[in-house]
């Protein structure tokens, strides 16, 4: 299962028992792809504390964009009773990526450096080894 995948399990999990909302870890930096929804399904909770497909059509101002999202989430066939290992699999995943994302800027500054000769090969070398080792 890939990230993308794990935002719709949480989500539809969310859909098909929605008192999961109130005891959920995750915040809004988690959901990259289906962040739109995310929120949406997030006011919605707050205010009706449910997910009742009448009221939240009711609301939307683009029926048939949240219509065709709810159904797409509904079809979903993810188990609810794992709904927290998804949630932390979300987690990590996004985590990993942002230690990605500060290596590879490390990297890039690094080769930079290299670049317009502020360091040599061998130092850049071992700044690169150290970057890897996560000094």
């Amino acid at each position: 299962m890939n990230y993308i995948d794990l935002e719709i399990s949480i989500l539809s999990c969310l859909l098909q028992k929605p008192e999961l909302m109130k005891d959920t870890i995750l915040e809004d930096k988690y959901f990259t792809k289906h962040k739109k929804i995310w929120l949406f399904m997030k006011a919605f909770y707050k205010r009706f504390n449910n997910f009742d497909i009448t009221l939240m059509l009711s609301i939307s101002k683009n029926k048939y964009r949240i219509s065709e999202y709810i159904c797409w989430l509904a079809e979903q066939e993810p188990a609810p009773s794992l709904f927290k290992q998804y949630e932390q699999q979300l987690i990590d995943l996004y985590n990993e990526s942002e230690k990605e994302k500060l290596i590879i800027n490390k990297i890039y500054e690094l080769s930079n450096d290299l670049y317009v000769r502020n360091i040599n090969i061998n130092e850049f070398k071992n700044k690169l080894e150290k970057i890897y080792m996560g000094e």
